[in-house]
């Protein structure tokens, strides 16, 4: 789970429960933790049992990205359409 992935997690979230999730991080740095005490899976399988995230996305390799290609579709492409559409 990327940090984007997170942060649209727990804008989901409740605003009271910000708080309680500022809270628990400005602790661990007031504590002199240099190094968080759960991995990122460890982290997202405490999210998910929390209730807070609703499922832990699969992680893409580098492989599965360079392997990417895009879907080829055939016509006006969709910004020219809705530049033309617009006038």
């Amino acid at each position: 789970m990327t940090t984007t992935e997170i942060v649209e997690e727990i804008y989901k979230l409740p605003v009271r429960d910000w708080e309680t999730i500022k809270e628990t991080v400005d602790n661990g740095r007031a504590n002199g933790d240099s190094k968080p005490k759960m991995t990122d899976e460890e982290f997202a399988q405490y999210l998910l049992a929390k209730g807070i995230i609703s499922r832990i996305p699969s992680g893409e390799t580098d492989e599965e990205f360079d392997d990417y290609e895009p879907i080829v579709v055939e016509g006006e492409p969709l910004s020219e359409m809705i530049i033309r559409e617009r006038r």
